[in-house]
């Protein structure tokens, strides 16, 4: 959004102060020019919005996320960008939502750090440590939420970084490579088949069983008759991981009773944004294209067995995989 877009807004419902009001009642003002009701806008969501505002996020973005979830939004494109700036801070961690929080308070910057990322407050060592190493500016606190990611990974978590900056030398110099990285796709997980970015979720191998890429959750492989006896639920979930921009293929080729059902979801943003979802009854073969913008951050694809009576709960998975297409990468 920019200032001469608010004429497509009703001003007339909001102060004329409103831009100097405090996160609270600026994020107020503008859910009540929306007509949010407490359903729209849970209290949650409007904490992370006055959150946002505290930590320097430009308030027309705040603007645009709260049209985004008006009923009056529909007609608007969506702004992903809202989307990464709506999600709360994890385990998944987006640089900027974290470097932003108390900037005059290195403890409190810590402390929220470690409580988001690992579950836990820093220990006495680690926080001299940090803390020393901002305070005489040897380090930055970008670097240091890289550093407690993988001191969650250390410590068993899964956990992994970006940030909302535009990759320029992901791939160039002799770095070596950060596996904490959420644009490192991990290794046996990115092929490349005639110049194509390939990522193999599930694919069965002849004679020797099913390949499956890691860093992916699932259930355990029960072989049944050749395939997966399987429970309702979800089948296999992951990476989270921040693809290249472009459009996708995610390729499915299964064999399932005919009166099965199977959900397929393409996520971002942990889960905030469905880029993709259908439900297949039966066996099928085929490709669906997905738009994956620079925007999209911890790209996630999950199937999920559909509670279905009657039906035998087996499935055979010959192919779960998504490839970058060359084509249309000049619209990404």
């Amino acid at each position: 959004m920019t200032i001469a877009e608010l004429h497509k807004i009703p001003l007339q419902a909001v102060p004329k102060d409103v831009f100097s009001l405090s996160g609270e009642a600026f994020v107020d003002a503008w859910a009540t020019a929306f007509n949010l009701s407490a359903d729209d806008l849970s209290d949650e969501e409007r904490q992370n919005f006055v959150k946002a505002i505290r930590n320097g996020t430009n308030r027309l973005k705040i603007i645009d996320a709260l049209r985004g979830i008006s009923s009056g939004g529909e007609e608007q494109p969506i702004d992903y960008e809202a989307q990464v700036l709506r999600r709360s801070p994890d385990q998944y961690a987006i640089i900027e939502s974290f470097t932003r929080f108390a900037p005059d308070n290195n403890v409190a910057f810590l402390r929220y750090t470690f409580d988001k990322i690992c579950g836990r407050d820093p220990t006495d060592k680690e926080r001299l440590t940090m803390e020393f190493d901002l305070r005489r500016n040897v380090t930055t606190r970008e670097d240091i939420v890289k550093r407690v990611v993988s001191i969650a990974r250390r410590d068993g978590q899964i956990s992994l970084w970006d940030t909302l900056e535009q990759p320029v030398t992901q791939h160039s110099g002799n770095k070596p490579v950060d596996p904490s990285s959420a644009r490192t796709l991990p290794a046996g997980l990115s092929y490349d088949i005639d110049g194509n970015q390939t990522l193999i979720f599930v694919r069965e191998v002849p004679g020797e069983g099913w390949m499956i890429g890691p860093d992916l959750l699932h259930q355990p492989v029960n072989v049944v008759d050749g395939g997966w006896s399987v429970s309702p639920g979800w089948l296999i979930t992951g990476p989270k991981r921040s693809l290249e921009a472009g459009t996708w293929m995610v390729r499915l080729d299964l064999v399932q009773d005919p009166a099965a059902r199977i959900a397929l979801q393409v996520s971002a943003n942990s889960g905030l944004d469905t880029l993709q979802e259908l439900i297949i009854a039966g066996s099928f073969v085929g490709s669906l294209c997905v738009n994956i913008r620079n925007e999209h951050r911890f790209v996630e694809l999950r199937l999920k067995i559909l509670e279905t009576p009657d039906t035998t709960p087996w499935i055979k998975l010959r192919d779960v995989s998504m490839i970058r297409s060359k084509q249309g990468l000049e619209n990404s």
